[in-house]
């Protein structure tokens, strides 16, 4: 017991020492970072690392300063954030540094409030965004191989390495910036000219501070020589078994866990939290946290703020979609609010760590939205735009330069249509209509059968095909279930079908949603359609669209894409920041897929919305 006691008094008093020999990121002077002889220093000052991570791209811009001030207020000293390539380079070669994507602003930010910044740039960030944070259009280049040393593919990373270190470069702190570190590639699993290639990369284009990977254990735990001047993080601590590996390969590095969970994703069909196990409750959390306070371990909390899957960015587990919720159990949950969590953590540094945080900055306003109708509608089949291509055989949505949204195939049958037709190919949810009629709707988790359907129509008759993309795969990365739409012709009897009308349907912004200008004259059938509506505000706050009465589809707020419903669960409501209200008429307008709602009300509600989830069943997938 003594010699327990001792070791825990020695480091509390190091820890004060560091706190008050440490320099301030925000001083703006060039510093040295060291990572060798088994811990970290800035300028022969040793630091202990506990960061949390926050992305960018899953929280309004207005709220970053806020996210970050409540990350000193906890007792972090460092904000570890992921930048996802397919933001800020939404069309090749057209960069985007604006706003959400303005990432020079966001780490002055931390730097101005004190706090270090460890930066994960990727190119291959997994994080659970579309595609693992690539874009979609390295796509329509069918001979490139992502995630390689393809010679294509190495060209594309090194200029987007190229354009990020023009903004941020003299932010590192051997710059007078805040950033310590520069993550290559994640969760790779092993060392190979890939890798060093990488390395050899990020070096000549700038970035001249502390470089590192991540892994959880595996192969890549066994190869003691690592990547030369490459500290190799590691996942899922706290852990003793992964705390032995990653001690036995770090050379003279110190030890750092990347990522701490505070729980995990969630697939639709799942609940919320990801399955049941890895959520973290507080005691949990806080002995997790004690597990490495006691080993001076250097460790970030993934999430921080985990924030949400706006718009189309979620990314799928292989083929099933992750929810629109990021929540994470994070210490500050998906509005803005310091939770339990958060004030758990905050007094264990105080006590821990003698620390004197600054205090909690106030809770965000939260409001409640009286219930309103949304009623006007229209079939999505008669809001089309002309169609972008007519072709013997289909194409992708990366072969029209389309990442996101919806596309659909049109055949005529003058003499009417039978046999069996078969989809084949069809990426992601996928829905089947004859004369704007559904006939069928296909899903890898409805099984394999969905794919194919018997037609019988005597005369004349127009088939549709409508595929919705829910996210490309981001984990691991596998380029076969990457490119959505059809991959192939579809069968009509084992025959090829061919002679198609495509129309390519983005809906990225307001100027490429079908928009009905007048209403339908029949009752909503089962057809996708297309609903506007407004409502009324007289104070503005953060809210929860209440989705329960819909089933599947998108919702747009002055223009806001606020991500994916679904009636799988188990998340149940979709987040409305207060920044995208106005005061006065707010104008709704909802794409419905999956058919009339059980009654077209909606309503603002103050906490995340979740319902029991209706499990998919898998099947091997393309």
């Amino acid at each position: 017991m003594m010699g327990i006691t001792t070791r825990m008094l020695a480091f509390v008093l190091a820890m004060t020492a560091i706190a008050q020999a440490a320099p301030d990121p925000s001083d703006g002077k060039p510093h040295q970072f060291l990572a060798a002889n088994g811990q970290f220093t800035i300028d022969a000052q040793p630091i202990e690392i506990i960061a949390g991570e926050i992305h960018p791209s899953r929280v309004p811009y207005q709220f970053w300063e806020d996210r970050i001030k409540k990350a000193r207020a906890m007792g972090l000293n460092t904000i570890s954030v992921y930048i996802f390539w397919n933001q800020l380079e939404p069309a090749e070669g057209q960069f985007n540094f604006q706003d959400n994507n303005d990432i020079r602003r966001f780490v002055k930010l931390c730097q101005a409030n004190g706090l270090w910044v460890v930066l994960r740039p990727g190119p291959y960030v997994c994080a659970e965004t579309e595609f693992g944070g690539y874009p979609a259009w390295l796509l329509k280049h069918h001979d490139i191989k992502v995630r390689t040393d393809d010679p294509q593919f190495m060209n594309y990373c090194r200029d987007y390495m190229k354009a990020l270190h023009e903004q941020i470069g003299d932010l590192q702190v051997t710059h007078g910036g805040p950033i310590l570190m520069v993550q290559i590639e994640n969760e790779y699993g092993k060392i190979d000219n890939y890798l060093a290639d990488l390395r050899q990369m990020f070096i000549d284009v700038g970035f001249d501070t502390q470089l590192y990977t991540c892994d959880h254990s595996g192969p890549v735990w066994k190869q003691i020589d690592g990547l030369p001047g490459i500290l190799r993080a590691t996942n899922g601590l706290p852990n003793a078994t992964k705390l032995d590996l990653a001690q036995h390969v770090a050379g003279g590095y110190p030890v750092y866990g990347s990522e701490v969970y505070t729980s995990w994703f969630s697939v639709w069909g799942d609940r919320v939290g990801g399955p049941k196990g890895k959520a973290k409750p507080i005691p949990v959390q806080i002995k997790d946290t004690d597990w490495l306070l006691d080993r001076h371990l250097s460790f970030c909390y993934y999430m921080f703020d985990g924030g949400t899957n706006f718009g189309f960015s979620n990314g799928s587990n292989g083929w099933q979609p992750v929810q629109t919720t990021y929540d994470y159990d994070a210490p500050i949950d998906e509005m803005g609010r310091v939770t339990p969590k958060f004030k758990a953590l905050r007094d264990l540094f105080i006590q821990r760590l003698h620390v004197d945080p600054p205090p909690i900055p106030p809770d965000p306003h939260i409001i409640g939205i009286p219930p309103f109708k949304v009623t006007t509608c229209r079939p999505l089949l008669d809001c089309l735009p002309k169609p972008t291509l007519e072709s013997d055989d289909v194409v992708t949505m990366e072969d029209l330069n389309q990442s996101y949204g919806l596309i659909l195939y049109r055949k005529t049958f003058p003499a009417g249509i039978k046999g069996k037709l078969d989809l084949k190919k069809a990426l992601d949810y996928t829905i089947v209509m004859l004369n704007g009629q559904v006939v069928g709707q296909a899903f890898h988790a409805y099984g394999p059968d969905s794919f194919q359907m018997t037609l019988d129509h005597k005369g004349p008759c127009t088939l549709d095909i409508l595929v919705y993309n829910l996210g490309r795969n981001s984990v691991g990365i596998n380029q076969s279930i990457s490119r959505k739409g059809l991959n192939e012709n579809p069968t009509l009897d084992g025959q090829d079908l061919k002679g198609w009308q495509i129309f390519s349907l983005p809906m990225t912004d307001p100027a490429t949603v079908p928009v009905p200008h007048t209403v339908a004259s029949d009752p909503p059938s089962q057809a996708p359609a297309i609903y506007t509506g407004s409502f009324n505000l007289t104070d503005i706050g953060e809210t929860y669209l209440d989705m329960r009465n819909w089933h599947l589809g998108v919702v747009w707020v002055n223009g806001h894409n606020l991500g994916r419903y679904w009636d799988v669960g188990a998340d149940r409501g979709l987040y409305l920041p207060s920044v995208w209200q106005t005061k006065g008429e707010n104008q709704i307008t909802i794409l419905e897929l999956a058919g009339p709602p059980k009654d077209a009300e909606i309503q603002g509600v103050t906490n995340l919305i979740q319902e029991p989830a209706q499990a998919f069943r898998p099947y091997p997938h393309y």
